[in-house]
């Protein structure tokens, strides 16, 4: 009875439980992905490591998705929370289509191993899926970076309709094993100049939104919010002087 007691101990021990402690053990892990379609294909969010918390820690995993049509990027982390966390969960839709597509995933939890989530289906089977409209009039530059600026990689599209202006900014990300500023370009279907509406925390992470109105860099590339006859008006002004001179 004894060596199974003990051989028991051990297994948790391996584990990374402490059931003496008091402290949750949490799955651990950050998950970056950039490329296309993830905003309606499921891909594998696991985490190979765990963690053993703080007392008063909750196991946590947050999931971020930008969207801005021709790329997307997913930011998982899993780990264990600050003290003073409660146990909820959800979905939140920041920005929605038929412009940039910016949703998360949270949930915080109390038992061990709990954050669980082996895939972006917990955030994308609660995402709306609207018809694509077709091509409006506007013309945006589109662009997620994680690291580094938008503006060697900027690309234009043109945007659906029902968007009303181009966004161009930044978003500070900080907790959950991650830090960094992603550089956003895409186009919006709602007046408002932010993306997260004044939300300075998403699940793990604390955000800080650098808006246009906010950039240090006011270099911006030609035509960053234009209609497509201006763009070609402008193409064939500069054709015309290239046959003229």
């Amino acid at each position: 009875m004894a060596a199974c007691c003990i051989q028991y101990l051990l297994l948790l021990f391996v584990l990374g439980f402490t059931p003496f402690s008091g402290a949750l053990t949490c799955y651990k892990g950050v998950m970056l992905k950039l490329g296309t379609g993830f905003a309606k294909n499921a891909v594998e969010w696991s985490a190979l490591s765990t963690k053993v918390c703080e007392p008063e820690e909750l196991c946590q995993e947050t999931l971020l998705l930008i969207d801005v049509g021709p790329r997307t990027l997913l930011i998982g982390s899993k780990g264990c929370t600050g003290r003073g966390a409660k146990d909820n969960s959800g979905v939140s839709v920041y920005s929605r289509p038929p412009g940039m597509l910016v949703a998360s995933y949270t949930r915080f939890c109390s038992s061990h191993l709990c954050n669980e989530a082996s895939s972006s289906s917990v955030l994308l089977s609660h995402l709306p899926r609207p018809t694509v409209p077709p091509p409006g009039d506007l013309q945006c530059p589109v662009c997620v970076e994680f690291f580094g600026s938008c503006f060697p990689n900027t690309n234009f599209v043109t945007c659906p309709q029902g968007t009303t202006r181009c966004y161009e900014g930044g978003l500070v990300l900080q907790g959950g094993g991650v830090s960094s500023t992603l550089s956003l370009q895409g186009c919006m279907s709602s007046p408002a100049k932010t993306l997260l509406g004044g939300s300075k925390t998403i699940g793990i992470f604390s955000t800080k939104e650098l808006s246009e109105d906010e950039e240090e860099n006011d270099q911006k590339p030609l035509g960053r919010g234009a209609s497509a006859s201006s763009l070609a008006w402008v193409l064939g002004l500069g054709l015309f002087l290239a046959l003229c001179l």
